[in-house]
Formats: C-alpha cells, structure tokens, sequence
C-alpha cells in the first residue's frame, strides 16, 4: 500500500464518498483511503485522497489554503445558498452594478465571523445540520471564524451573474460568501457553479479522474510540508525527535518560511522522517525564554527523495 495523496478532479453529481470508494476499489479492501475536505456534490474539483499513512495528516491538509472559482447568481436565495435548493427569496438585482458588486465582494475580505449554510455536514449536538434543516427544525449552528485571503470579480456582470475567485482558509463556504453578497445588496443570490482549483501546492491540472487512478502519479507526503514553515533536521535532531524527545530550537536544524501560521503546525523532516513538531518557548531565569521542538504523535517515517536538503537559509531560531 502506497504512502502518499492522489489528486482527484471529482465531477459535478458526485459525492466526494464515491470518489474515496473509487480509489480504495482500486488498491483493495485493507487499504487506508480518505480524503482531506469534502466537496459538496454540486461542486467540481479538487479533491485530495489520502492514501496509507498520509491518512493521518488530514487535519493538515485541510488548513492548507484553498482556491476557488464561482458563479455567483444575484437576485435569488435558496436554502441551500446554491442551485439544489429551493428558493426562498427573489429580489431586484437589476440596480447592482459592478462597481457595487465589487464593493460587496471585497468587503467580505480577512478575517471575520461567518455563519455556515443550515444545509451542510456540520453537527448540531451530533446530528447533522443538513438532516435537522429538512425536518423542518431549527439547526442553530453559530457563526466562526474565517480566513478570506483575496475574493475578487473575474468576469463583467451579466444578466445578473459574475464568475469570481476566492482564496480562504479552512472551514469557509463560498456558498455563504455568495448569500452574504445577496443580504449586503439587499437583492438575494446563490452560488450557481463552483469548482476548487487547488489546495496549497497542489493543483486541478495535476489531477486524475477517480475511474482512472494512475499510482504512478501519487504525490510525497513531504509535500504537504511546502507551505508550513519547516525545519530540515540534523542528524542528531532527527534522531531525538523520532525518539520522542525534545530538541532546542537553536540546535534543530535550517529553517525554511513558510505561508501556514505557525500555530497551526511545524513541519519538520530529516533523512529518514517527515512529520509535525509543536514549538514550545520555555521560560528561564530573568524572564528570557527559550525555544524547543516538541515532537507530535503523527510523525511519519518517509525516505529522502525530494533533496530538499540543500534548500533555504540558516534562521537563528532563539530570536523566534
């Protein structure tokens, strides 16, 4: 059983559950398959499947950020914020011009608080939100915070549709990016088509059709380490942290920037190992504080092919 992610294109009308079945019909009942952020199923995309011991950096994985491209339909809400619902407001979007679009649009950018769609995945005191929405109840889910790194038009404004781009953070819905549109304009809108472009480095064009998996293009887990910042071990570092122990900053290894905040992981690999590691600043005497490596539990083991070794600059990591 292969280590490593497979980039899967899912089409519109497929649950991203059919697609893992899919690639786990292909290597076998005992394989280990998941995937690292559903896609709903009137979405296309990007869609990664975790294969053997990647499983086990999902929550990673989904931190990464994430593209997207939608069509946003003004003048209509649905209850489910997208083209499968039924519609429960109609308004004039005749007056809203591009300018006022955009202006809506980028008003929606940073950090801010937002309330998932009623239809969807997550659970309300463990039942499904989407289940409880079609029983005719309330789900009461409460607003949280996301991440919108950019969100911007990429076609004129026609007929009251747009096509836009949106960059953001785990846990956004562009369907309720394009609802909070509808409720700033006073006129309503929906999502009318959505596809994911990419995930951190890994990208739609690199991927394959569910029905037509190729092992040959299984991705290094060490990817997944590209966009965190990271530390390429020592020797000595490697072998502690493997160990389980701790290691001082300082003495770790070459730090290489990444784009991840740090709080949301570490990535850290040597010769023999990749994984994550928690860095811990202690305090000393007279107030100064120094910096540890704290291994996590899901440190892989993973060969050394991807001579990434030689890449970066020395960071005094005692300045962090």
């Amino acid at each position: 059983m292969p280590n490593g992610l497979l980039l899967i294109d899912k089409p519109v009308g497929s649950r991203s559950t059919e697609c893992v079945a899919q690639v786990k019909g292909f290597f076998g009942k005992s394989a280990r398959v998941g995937h690292a952020g559903t896609l709903d199923s009137t979405a296309s995309g990007l869609l990664i499947v975790l294969l053997g011991a990647a499983t086990r950096l999902s929550d990673y994985v989904m931190k990464l950020p994430k593209h997207y491209e939608a069509t946003v339909r003004l003048g209509i809400s649905t209850d489910t914020c997208d083209a499968s619902g039924q519609v429960i407001f109609r308004g004039d979007a005749a007056k809203v011009d591009e300018r006022v679009f955009y202006r809506a649009l980028y008003s929606l950018w940073g950090t801010r608080m937002q309330l998932p769609p009623e239809i969807s995945a997550l659970k309300v005191n463990g039942k499904a939100s989407h289940k409880i929405a079609r029983e005719g109840q309330v789900s009461k889910l409460s607003p949280r915070p996301v991440v919108v790194t950019s969100a911007v038009r990429r076609s004129p404004l026609v007929d009251g549709r747009a096509r836009i781009s949106v960059v953001c953070g785990k846990g956004t819905y562009i369907r309720a990016i394009a609802r909070d549109i509808g409720e700033i304009l006073g006129c309503g809108a929906h999502v009318e088509e959505l596809r994911r472009l990419s995930i951190g480095p890994f990208r739609l064009v690199d991927a394959c059709a569910a029905e037509n998996v190729d092992p040959g293009r299984i991705r290094s887990l060490r990817e997944i380490g590209t966009s965190y910042h990271r530390v390429l071990l020592t020797d000595d570092a490697e072998q502690r942290l493997s160990r389980g122990l701790c290691v001082p900053a300082a003495e770790a290894g070459r730090y290489l920037p990444g784009t991840v905040e740090l709080n949301h992981g570490l990535w850290v690999e040597g010769k023999k190992m990749a994984g994550f590691a928690d860095l811990v600043k202690n305090s000393v005497k007279n107030g100064a504080k120094s910096a540890f490596l704290k291994p996590r539990t899901n440190i892989l083991d993973a060969p050394d092919t991807d001579g990434l070794h030689g890449e970066g600059a020395d960071r005094d990591w005692g300045a962090a």
